[in-house]
């Protein structure tokens, strides 16, 4: 199906925000805290369940996610440019890949 093909895998194997959490995982408090730094910055226009895939997706297979032209201007309508996390989020993987917590 040419649709289902289009799918980011972030967005196929994100867990759902209804989901139940382990609130204690360092994984989660690490994603959460990303969040915290991301929230003035274009990927809060990203609900947080799929953004914390795109993260894991990002450091495990090195996937960074694209977002709609307009979200990356600024009040003056100048491109804004995103810090390069992929680093960051492979050394994430590294650790917490075993567990597998996002399928794909």
């Amino acid at each position: 199906d040419n649709f289902y093909e289009k799918i980011p895998i972030s967005l196929l194997h994100h867990t759902n925000g209804n989901a139940i959490y382990n609130t204690s995982h360092p994984l989660l408090e690490r994603l959460v805290g990303q969040l915290e730094v991301e929230a003035p910055c274009p990927y809060n226009s990203i609900p947080y369940d799929y953004r914390m895939s795109q993260m894991w997706v990002e450091g495990t297979l090195g996937i960074v996610p694209k977002l709609a032209p307009k979200i990356m201007l600024n009040e003056e309508g100048e491109n804004i440019t995103l810090s390069n996390n992929t680093d960051m989020f492979n050394k994430w993987a590294e650790i917490w890949e075993e567990e597998d917590p996002f399928k794909y």
